[in-house]
């Protein structure tokens, strides 16, 4: 319909990371490239694990009624922020206080100025959709595949690394090497940072990202 052949690099970060592999599982023909950065081509139970922690802060607050609630769930909301602020970031982040960039004095001051403000903003049932769609993530869940996730990964004909982080609590490099070995034209490159998953929003060097991505486009 929009007359696109190919697609030159198909990349995205955490969840759109996820979109990355699955472009490239379900469109091998199309996709030329491919950099899933900080993500997985399926969630595993540790990061399961997780996203039940955060639902449960939502489900649970007074206010929630069964999701139909009338007033901000601001209790909820507020657990909801500080649950992601210790696994957003790494140990390392917080145990050489690097939290100050940010302004913050303190751990507890960091959570309240990045953390809070964003999602005391948002709409818990969007919230609770958005962790559903992250929990049910598979490449391989679908009737081409039908649940042989070696063989959607083996599908992915596209030049591809896979970029985690180390310190990614999220998305560590074992199941990043582990999904690269699976993927013909496939590498894991690992970057490293004490921001964890947070680090493509580490904007003081981003030398090493950019390099990779510059070589998947030539």
């Amino acid at each position: 319909m929009l007359g696109i052949d190919s697609l030159r690099l198909v990349t995205g970060w955490s969840m759109g990371a996820s979109q990355a592999f699955l472009w490239a599982a379900r469109y091998p023909d199309l996709v030329r490239a491919a950099a899933p950065i900080a993500g997985s081509a399926r969630t595993a139970s540790y990061n399961k694990v997780f996203l039940l922690s955060l639902r449960r802060t939502l489900e649970l607050d007074p206010s929630f009624k069964s999701g139909f609630y009338e007033q901000p769930l601001l209790q909820g909301l507020k657990a909801f922020a500080s649950i992601y602020a210790g696994w957003g970031f790494s140990e390392e982040f917080f145990r050489t206080d690097a939290f100050r960039v940010f302004g913050a004095k303190d751990y507890e001051q960091f959570v309240e100025y990045f953390w809070e403000p964003f999602f005391t903003s948002c709409d818990p049932n969007n919230l609770l959709s958005q962790l559903w769609t992250w929990v049910d993530g598979d490449i391989s869940d679908n009737s081409i595949y039908n649940g042989d996730y070696e063989a959607a990964l083996r599908a992915i004909t596209a030049k591809t690394v896979i970029l985690p982080v180390n310190l990614d609590r999220y998305f560590p490099p074992v199941d990043s090497q582990y999904e690269a070995t699976h993927i013909p034209n496939g590498r894991c490159h690992v970057l490293k940072s004490i921001w964890g998953h947070m680090e493509p929003m580490n904007l003081s060097d981003t030398t090493d990202l950019d390099g990779v991505l510059n070589e998947l486009l030539v």
